[in-house]
């Protein structure tokens, strides 16, 4: 490219400093080299992509994301009758030497085996923090451990433990701002606390993966940085060391490699601040049905609703089988959220209260209607 460049200037500055052609009165323009030079850069267009990456620092900011938070995620170690086990943990908060720590259910709940079809999940006897410091591991014994409440649906539980040593606290990000293919770091304790801390790289490969298995409901991100047994309840961060999910599951076949999900910080943010409250997840309850990922309402965007469930907010609002939400307002917002696809009326309604008037944006045969006002009631597993 640089070659065809180098005569197509050539072959210009000689035809744009040579004589036109014709009368000997006719006016001839003379260009200086300079001239010369800001004509041909004027009229060959940008041909060259400026490919240079500084390495460098990425990595700096990489090693800086580890000496931020790489104290900020904890390791847990849990004790019962029916078996023990062992998870990570990540420090939202603190409150003098009172650290709160959000990992996940699984981590701190068993279940009976002799009760098994009744589905309970009951706290583990005995809790302890376990932490490094020069290299050394350390532990928070149980007594200094609270367990503030657990939510099945979402693998999400959260505890405060106090100690005298200082530990990181990392932010929550805005998990609506992530994008496919974006860096993300997960740092815990793969296959117990012999590889305490570990940290692995990897890039966001959806957003929205819908799962529904036994108590578990909700939606993931999928990643693909390296998780293992005990990375569980461990942290999922961006490229500033903000945590944008918490991890809680992988696919584990032979044949598949480094499918990982991680449960969105905005998710995590809902379920902590419900525990905190009063140590039980309430949710609000719209009564539709709906298919996470498909759309059977012959629209190209939205959330078909292929079924009401009598007595429900839907019902009150006057929505049928078939209509297609697109929007959702909460009576004190200005406006309505715009609704793309199940995940976003999902959220909508999860980040809105009990008790709480909304009011739904639809269609129906291709006509856009604005529902009746409507109150929003408690979810019936709640």
């Amino acid at each position: 490219m640089k070659k065809i460049l180098l005569i197509f200037s050539v072959i210009l500055l000689i035809f744009l400093s040579g004589c036109i052609p014709g009368d000997s009165n006719t006016d001839i323009n003379y260009y200086t080299d300079g001239e010369l030079k800001e004509l041909i850069a004027d009229l060959i267009p940008d041909a060259t992509v400026d490919t240079t990456y500084d390495l460098t620092s990425f990595q700096d900011a990489v090693t800086q994301v580890v000496e931020d938070t790489r104290d900020g995620v904890i390791g847990i170690l849990t004790s019962s009758t029916y078996g023990s086990g062992s998870g990570s943990g990540v420090i939202y908060k603190a409150e003098g030497n009172v650290y709160y720590v959000v990992t996940n259910e699984h981590i701190m709940t068993y279940d009976d085996p002799s009760t098994l079809d009744v589905e309970e999940h009951y706290l583990a006897d005995s809790t302890a923090i376990v932490y490094e410091k020069y290299g050394v591991l350390f532990e928070v014994k149980n007594e200094y451990i609270d367990i503030i409440g657990f939510d099945v649906t979402t693998d999400l539980a959260v505890l405060t433990f106090a100690s005298n040593d200082e530990f990181s606290v990392i932010p929550l990000a805005d998990s609506n701002e992530i994008a496919i293919g974006q860096f993300v770091f997960a740092v815990g304790n793969p296959l117990g606390f012999e590889y305490y801390g570990t940290i692995t790289m990897g890039i966001i490969s959806g957003l929205t993966r819908y799962v529904n298995q036994g108590d578990f409901d909700a939606t993931l991100l999928q990643h693909d940085a390296s998780i293992s047994p005990g990375n569980s309840g461990g942290a999922l961060l961006n490229i500033n060391g903000e945590l944008i999910g918490i991890n809680n599951r992988k696919i584990i076949e032979e044949y598949v490699s480094d499918i990982g999900f991680a449960i969105p910080s905005n998710t995590v943010k809902r379920i902590i601040t419900d525990l905190e409250d009063d140590g039980i997840v309430t949710r609000p309850f719209l009564g539709i049905t709906s298919y996470a990922q498909y759309n059977m309402c012959g629209t190209d965007f939205g959330a078909c609703v292929p079924g009401i469930i009598d007595g429900g907010a839907a019902e009150a609002a006057g929505l049928i089988s078939g209509d297609t939400i697109i929007g959702f307002k909460n009576i004190l917002f200005d406006d309505f959220l715009e609704i793309m696809n199940f995940d976003d009326l999902r959220e909508a309604i999860l980040n809105s209260q009990v008790g709480e008037e909304i009011q739904l944006r639809y269609i129906r045969d291709g006509i856009t209607y604005d529902s009746l006002v409507t109150t929003l009631g408690t979810h019936p597993d709640d």
